[in-house]
């Protein structure tokens, strides 16, 4: 994750030498968070005009165009301001956000026991709702965005789908090279876009102030009251409008929460008001663009401008997909750190930001997916259908992961955590029962992708919580092993060995010592073992606290903790171990190797692990990727055995 000192002195990275540039001031460093957040956390709901008011009509008639802006604004308003903004945000985990961010504050807890309950699941699965919105949002809003060429010239519809097809591709094939040299820019593009939301919507209203009726929320009311049975479906239309909402918590550590709420309360939400009203006031006036499936562009005077307004589209749709890219980068990493999937090979593309990663299997498995919906949907009104249910599920498990944080605290009321956990949920769950109507036209769709990442992260997690207890069995304490050492009964060899853990469970690294000894018989004169313990307060910081034990015949323990979002540098952490011993320590680099042991299993009862479960933890844990690409580890220096589990 991004400080706020990187953020700021970063956001002109390519454009502006740091050396030119005086040290910033907190209401300039403020101000350019507030300019890079217009790109990063408001991209997704930024661009949601291009299709949700236009969705929501045509499910309500042009007649309804007030009341189906009111209820947009209303739900932007309650979700957005109120939920998150005054809500939801408050609750961090050393100024992290997000669901991850809900599960470290629950684990941080000793009221509750998580590991045992059904929260696990139920954080994953909204992760994984999450990880399935990032391939929709790319598909549907490069889409509706090529589509708005066809204002210009009725003959370019028929290469939208191509286009789109284009762009994705270009887009994903991009993302090796990184976005650094970009994000100075994604700020600047999007508010330009947000003035353009703005102006094209006050034109409108200036000709039909009657519009601004639908500030009242009674229009909202009464358009729902009035539709029946039909109101579900409206709502589950007028949700498109908040499918970025999780974006303002999700990114909370790389911006900070007064940033973020300067950007959404001095521009976004003002830009989409106008906007939304503007749409409305344009169907009041000229009821047949009801039924253009371009209603958006149609704000603009034809020829040339139409035409520029649909380029600006195009690029605020790329960097809003940019943006859910990144996150799903991020996202992923987050798992990762959490023992919630395997390693992955990660390749930072930024010297400068840490936070600014380029996963090649995620990219490939999310471009190709992505794709897919384009070809299998071919219109931005189908895709529709899709979308909503991956955004609302993934708020109703924040509701509640949000509710067990309260709960875990045993100094607030309960009967108040009870009453905000009620509000928010009558909140969102009417919002995800509306998108649930959906559910067999298209709706299927992210709900399969996030059963089946769900699956994937909760089987690893449970095929390396089996590995781990088997270890455990019998399991020898390091100063017991210590005790063992000086009393001799071991064949050592000059060199040191340093035995890798990534998490912090000595008795694990003890069972790969004495494990290595039954294989080959003998041990380094020296043994260090490292214990790697992701640290949350520190989510950027590469080497962290480092604490170093002897245990007597040679054997050391280091203690070292690391950013939680951030690849271990080993062997630094080993050097920082050195100079904090006083020099009892000593490990020659050219006479030392580093040990990491992967474990698979071989066989296993029915009723530890299922057949398809077995199968798929033994794919993932022969496809992990070796120490060197995530520890920093010399690959002359490191030694890597197999240890084969028999349960």
């Amino acid at each position: 994750m991004h400080s706020q000192t990187e953020l700021a002195s970063g956001w002109a990275d390519g454009i502006i030498s740091p050396s030119m540039m005086p040290p910033p001031g907190p209401r300039v460093r403020n101000a350019a968070l507030a300019l890079m957040a217009l790109g990063v956390v408001f991209g997704d709901i930024g661009t949601s005009p291009l299709y949700a008011f236009e969705t929501a009509l045509g499910i309500a008639g042009a007649s309804s165009a007030v009341g189906v802006a009111s209820l947009i604004l209303w739900t932007i308003f309650l979700v957005v301001t109120v939920k998150y903004a005054a809500v939801v945000m408050r609750a961090d985990y050393h100024g992290e956000g997000g669901i991850f961010a809900l599960m470290a504050l629950l684990r941080a807890s000793k009221f509750l026991r998580v590991e045992s309950g059904l929260m696990v699941p139920l954080v994953v699965f909204g992760a994984a709702l999450l990880l399935g919105d990032g391939a929709i949002t790319p598909a549907i809003s490069v889409l509706s965005a090529v589509e708005g060429f066809a204002t210009v010239h009725p003959a370019w519809a028929a290469y939208s789908q191509h286009a789109a097809l284009g762009i994705l591709t270009v887009l994903f094939l991009a993302q090796r090279f990184g976005t650094g040299r970009l994000g100075g820019v994604f700020g600047p593009v999007m508010f330009v876009w947000f003035i353009c939301l703005a102006a094209t919507g006050a034109v409108q209203i200036a000709g039909c102030p009657e519009v601004f009726r639908a500030l009242d929320p009674r229009e909202a009311v009464r358009l729902l009251g009035g539709a029946g049975w039909g109101a579900w479906a409206i709502i589950g239309a007028a949700v498109l409008a908040v499918t970025g909402a999780e974006a303002l918590y999700a990114d909370l550590g790389h911006f900070g929460r007064k940033p973020i709420l300067r950007a959404w309360r001095l521009l976004v939400f003002p830009a989409l008001i106008l906007n939304y009203l503007g749409q409305a006031a344009l169907v009041i006036r000229t009821p047949e663009a009801a039924t253009n499936p371009n209603l958006f562009f149609l704000l603009v005077p034809g020829g040339l401008p139409r035409a520029a307004m649909a380029v600006l589209a195009t690029i605020a749709t790329v960097i809003a997909s940019q943006a859910l890219i990144s996150a799903v980068f991020s996202l992923t990493s987050q798992a990762m750190d959490l023992g919630f999937l395997p390693r992955f090979f990660v390749r930072h593309t930024s010297s400068r930001v840490k936070g600014q990663i380029y996963i090649p299997l995620v990219n490939f498995a999310l471009g190709a997916t992505c794709l897919f919906l384009v070809v299998a949907f071919r219109q931005s009104s189908s895709l529709a259908n899709a979308y909503g249910i991956a955004v609302t599920g993934a708020m109703v498990v924040t509701s509640i992961a949000f509710g067990a944080v309260l709960f875990s605290r045993p100094e607030l009321v309960k009967w108040r955590s009870i009453a905000l956990l009620a509000a928010l949920l009558a909140l969102d769950l009417p919002l995800f029962g509306s998108c649930l109507t959906k559910l067999f036209e298209g709706g299927f769709v992210p709900v399969l992708l996030a059963v089946a990442v769900a699956a994937v992260m909760l089987t690893w997690r449970r095929g390396r919580g089996i590995i781990r207890q088997a270890m455990q069995f019998g399991a020898v304490s390091p100063e017991e092993l210590g005790h063992r050492l000086e009393a001799g009964g071991f064949q050592r060899v000059h060199g040191t060995q340093i035995f890798v853990v990534r998490r912090p469970n000595p008795e694990h690294a003890v069972a790969c010592i004495l494990e290595q000894h039954r294989r080959v018989k003998v041990l380094g004169r020296q043994l260090v073992i490292l214990l790697l313990d992701p640290e949350w307060a520190n989510p950027t910081e590469n080497v962290g606290g480092v604490a170093a034990s002897p245990l007597g015949g040679g054997l050391w323990v280091v203690r070292a903790t690391h950013g939680y979002m951030v690849e271990p540098d080993v062997p630094a952490m080993i050097r920082k171990a050195e100079e904090q011993s006083d020099g009892r320590l000593a490990i020659d680099p050219d006479d030392s190797f580093y040990v990491v042991a992967r474990e698979l299993i071989v066989t296993c009862p029915e009723n530890v692990m299922s057949g398809w479960q077995r199968s798929l933890f033994a794919f993932m844990s022969r496809n992990v990727v070796p120490g060197p690409n995530y520890l920093h580890i010399p690959p002359d220096h490191l030694l890597i055995y197999t240890w084969l589990l028999r349960l």
